[in-house]
């Protein structure tokens, strides 16, 4: 995401780009003569504010839509991580009660994983990092 001040400056700079373009304009395909040239000139400079304001909103608007779909994701990935803890949720008291040390230190470990893998995947969806690629076959990895 662009900073305020990038965002105000981009603005600014297209509304003066439009300006300059307008004013050009009328300069080289309109017959003038001094009352017309001011005529012209608040044009072009009326066209640049316009263009600067509407810049602006369109920022806005897609900040606005980014941060509505962050939302969404964040809130998919709230229920999923509450689904996945409700299922191992069980399967940890089992294990508690069973009074197993070596089981109880892979549930612990396995549980650990999941939360590794959660708060990644959470990361990943909020700041938008996806991988779409499929992993290289030729690298290998350890089983879990």
């Amino acid at each position: 995401m662009r900073t305020t001040r990038s965002k105000f400056l981009v603005a600014f700079l297209s509304g003066i780009i439009v300006a300059a373009i307008a004013i050009g304009v009328d300069l080289v395909f309109v017959r003038f003569d001094r009352t017309t040239l001011i005529h012209h000139i608040l044009g072009g400079c009326i066209a640049g504010l316009l263009t600067t304001i509407v810049t602006l909103a369109l920022q806005l608007r897609q900040e606005e839509q980014h941060y509505l779909f962050a939302a969404e994701r964040a809130a998919v990935l709230a229920e999923l991580n509450h689904h996945v803890r409700n299922a191992i949720f069980p399967l940890c008291v089992y294990v508690a009660r069973s009074g197993e040390a070596d089981a109880a230190r892979v549930a612990n470990e396995c549980v650990e994983r999941i939360n590794l893998a959660l708060r990644d995947a959470t990361v990943d969806a909020t700041v938008g990092r996806f991988a779409r690629t499929r992993p290289d076959p030729k690298v290998r990895r350890a089983a879990a």
